[in-house]
């Protein structure tokens, strides 16, 4: 398990599912964002296998409120269609990362840095265009 994906996914949860991560993880009791609570809390528990303490940490939610909510979520599946979509899309979602966060924290942090190298490099290369571009007008002014 590897919290940068899991908080990618996280991300890509609420973007397809038109929450920001503020409501989403807020206290809020509106029946929208605690079935999207549940259907989220449900995945990191069956899909990425984290603890109900780990999930309780990052939904900041009491453990024992994660387990209500992810049973509460099991038990809704079949009687409202809604729930069930959402299911469906997350599921969609989650192939995308699954093999991301199921891999070992060794080859997820390896693979992270070399991105976030990557990253860098970019960066130091265009600062270094536009550092080379200054430099070029105040020759010519």
């Amino acid at each position: 398990m590897n919290d940068y994906y899991i908080n990618e996914f996280i991300d890509k949860f609420c973007e397809i599912h038109k929450v920001s991560k503020i409501m989403l993880f807020s206290g809020s009791r509106k029946r929208e964002l605690v079935d999207k609570r549940g259907v989220l809390a449900f995945f990191l528990r069956y899909k990425a296998k984290l603890t109900w303490q780990k999930i309780g940490d990052i939904m900041n939610r009491k453990h024992c409120a994660v387990l209500y909510v992810v049973n509460k979520t099991e038990s809704l599946i079949s009687v409202y269609p809604h729930i069930k979509r959402m299911i469906d899309e997350t599921n969609k979602l989650y192939l995308q990362y699954k093999h991301l966060i199921e891999e070992s924290d060794d080859k997820n942090i390896y693979s992270y840095l070399l991105t976030d190298n990557q990253r860098l490099k970019e960066r130091i290369e265009k600062n270094e265009k536009l550092l080379k571009q200054l430099i070029n007008l105040e020759q010519d002014g």
